[in-house]
């Protein structure tokens, strides 16, 4: 059904139209094309003919990019590269031709999508011409369709967004409003990304108001897919990078600890990539346990995580979902949070919200003299940095912990950053302080010495570079004379404050120790009660001291020493073992 002819003065515009077409184009499709399209420019379309369309519930369509109004329209396939799906559907009043259609572009400053795939009418009657194309231009926040002259639809409407975010690939929208009164008739096809759908199987909108659902999302989930819409559910938090070059880099965050698994959920800010952020931009963060315990990760621009076996990851466009299992997490009790790596963390106390039998608030620890080690792994430790939050291992550097129980302090340190295993154990025997109620005027500098089966010390032993196996030494003060021959005759000015045992190993290395804290006060001239707070530096390891934590902690500690009471003579198993006294 044609137009009426209206609006002749619409002449001057077609004609002009004409004169700026290339020169190849021939005077006889000119001719053929201006006439048969006269009728689209001046006047309107009879749509009765859709009057028997299926109908779909819902107002019309808000031209806005966001496509919850689309939700009940029939998806059409797309067999074109970088188109995900397409969308039509007739306004309520029949004035409009809605259209929508969505994919993946791979950088945001890639608008081709945009002309790349444009939209064939094919009037029953054989018309062709100007309405017998929709093409869309569009960069950032401005769009426009196009007739097939590649001139404006005059009272069209269309917008476009393109979520990727610098090269991390994206998705796309592109929505639009044609009028009808732009159609040559109301008997067409349309054909879009490989599909053609006939215009009398396009759904007419019923006018009726779809009410939204304004209830809170439910949570029912994590699945790593790069859709993200399982993470309404989950509380957002809002972060900044502490590097005032890019503290913009980073936006939101959010953590699930659900089962097997921790969920990550991370979006880019508006100043760069999560992959780019902290002090020194390398995209390391922290999972770290309410033990002090912290698992490092590196985000990759390419949607990889580096430092940890078995994660499940997605970056789209400027949103990260990442799944970190379970069994890679480090020792907790009840809770993890998460943040860049040395920085104060985003979120903070993440339970599981599956009980999996975790360890009770109190914990009873049975932690022995002994080389063995393992009964450390539930109580606090303090990261010891030696990189600062640079380091280019996906590792933490080292960690350790001091237990005061007012009569001896038994610490333990480890370590498994390549450069300071390179050192063989001279990372736990040189360098350390130990400070007493946070005052340099009462410290101890450990000197460590050697003891053989009969009791000989060795004033000066090899203290790095030694072979794998478990060590023993003796722990005296660098004021000490070291004139003393025998552990069992010591004179006055060689006091025995102490044991460490070293296990030197291919991908770790560690120690436990104890000191006497009588002897120590009477070194220093005070008494034991006097100390409020013990303090331990191994500055080859780091520049971090650990702290006491003693039963202030919350839990109750069982302290177990296998020692005879006195410095006495050791024999040490080459390999990790407990140590007989």
């Amino acid at each position: 059904m044609k137009h009426n002819y209206k609006r002749i003065t619409a002449l001057a515009g077609m004609t002009a139209l004409l004169v700026s077409m290339p020169v190849s184009v021939y005077a006889g499709q000119i001719r053929n094309t201006y006439t048969a399209n006269l009728s689209n420019v001046l006047g309107s379309v009879d749509v009765s003919a859709l009057k028997g369309n299926p109908v779909v519930k819902g107002s019309n369509i808000v031209v806005d990019s966001d496509t919850d109004d689309w939700d009940d329209i029939t998806s059409r396939t797309a067999d074109a590269a970088g188109v995900k799906l397409w969308k039509a559907a007739v306004s309520s009043d029949y004035s409009k031709l809605y259209f929508m259609y969505e994919g993946t572009v791979q950088t945001e400053w890639d608008y081709s999508y945009m002309g790349s795939n444009p939209v064939s009418i094919t009037y029953a009657d054989g018309t062709t011409g100007i309405s017998d194309k929709i093409q869309f231009t569009g960069w950032k926040d401005s769009a426009q369709a196009k007739n097939s002259w590649y001139g404006d639809i005059e009272n069209s409407e269309t917008v476009t967004v393109n979520n990727a975010h610098g090269n991390t690939a994206g998705p796309y929208v592109v929505e639009a409003a044609i009028p009808f009164d732009f159609f040559a008739d109301s008997d067409f096809k349309i054909t879009f990304a490989g599909t053609t759908v006939d215009i009398k199987d396009i759904e007419v909108l019923d006018g009726q108001k779809v009410e939204k659902d304004d209830t809170e999302a439910v949570y029912n989930g994590i699945v790593i897919d790069g859709e993200f819409a399982d993470w309404d559910a989950v509380k957002k938090y809002d972060a900044v990078c502490p590097n005032d070059a890019h503290n913009e880099c980073i936006s939101k965050t959010a953590m699930m600890f659900d089962g097997d698994y921790v969920y990550v959920y991370v979006k880019d800010g508006t100043g760069g990539d999560a992959s780019g952020a902290g002090a020194h931009s390398n995209g390391r963060y922290s999972i770290t346990t309410d033990l002090g315990y912290e698992l490092v990760f590196q985000l990759d621009s390419k949607g990889y995580v580096n430092g940890v076996d078995g994660v499940d990851c997605r970056h789209v466009g400027n949103q990260w979902e990442i799944a970190v299992p379970k069994s890679a997490l480090p020792a907790y009790n009840k809770t993890i949070s998460f943040g860049l790596y040395r920085s104060e963390p985003f979120i903070s106390g993440t339970a599981n919200i599956k009980d999996d039998g975790s360890l009770d608030d109190k914990i009873i620890y049975d932690i022995r003299y002994d080389g063995l080690y393992g009964d450390w792994e539930y109580y606090p430790h303090t990261t010891i940095q030696y990189s600062t939050a640079g380091t280019h291992h996906n590792m933490v550097d080292s960690a350790g912990a001091l237990f005061s129980n007012e009569s001896t302090v038994l610490g333990h340190v480890y370590t498994t950053m390549p450069e300071h295993l390179n050192e063989a154990g001279g990372e736990f025997t040189q360098a350390v302080t130990f400070k007493f109620n946070d005052s340099y005027n009462q410290v101890l500098y450990p000197r460590f010495v050697t003891v053989d089966e009969q009791g000989n010390i060795n004033w000066n032993p090899k203290r790095d570079g030694l072979s794998d196996g478990t060590y023993e030494f003796y722990m005296f003060d660098t004021s000490a004379w070291g004139t003393s021959k025998n552990i069992n005759e010591l004179n006055d000015a060689d006091i025995c404050y102490g044991k460490m045992i070293v296990t030197v190993g291919s991908n770790r290395d560690e120690c436990e120790f104890y000191f006497d804290l009588d002897k120590v006060a009477q070194k220093l001239g005070c008494d034991v009660s006097d100390f409020k707070q013990i303090s331990a530096q191994f500055g080859r390891l780091g520049q971090e001291w650990i702290n006491t934590a003693g039963a202030s902690s919350g839990a109750w500690l069982g302290l177990f020493i296998c020692i005879a009471g006195t410095c006495g003579v050791v024999v040490y198993k080459k390999k990790k073992g407990s140590i007989q006294v």
